[in-house]
């Protein structure tokens, strides 16, 4: 059992969470969440802006990687990790959202 949990893990898409939008203001990138009864603005960095524009479309972890390795010099290593705290960091502070298949 655990190789298709392992394989959903490997298959899951992530993508942008509906309530949240992203602003430039006064030079500076920001995302801004509207979740109900709340609202809370996140600062981006460079990379933190390839991240969000990445998730536009649902998007793997191994397009991720990809996209990274071929974006930036980078170990692959070093992209896989810095992809995974990207994506938990994200999913934690309800940004993104991992995207379920039609056909799952």
């Amino acid at each position: 059992m655990t190789s298709g949990s392992d394989d959903r893990l490997q298959s899951a898409r992530y993508g942008r969470a509906d309530d949240v939008v992203y602003r430039r203001i006064a030079g500076e990138d920001f995302l801004i969440v509207l979740h109900a009864g709340e609202s809370k603005m996140f600062s981006l960095n460079k990379m933190g802006l390839w991240f969000w524009r990445h998730l536009e479309s649902p998007v793997g972890k191994a397009e991720l990687l990809s996209a990274m390795l071929r974006d930036y010099e980078v170990e692959e290593p070093v992209a896989a990790h810095e992809i995974d705290r990207f994506l938990d960091e994200m999913l934690a502070k309800r940004l993104a959202v991992t995207v379920t298949s039609p056909s799952a």
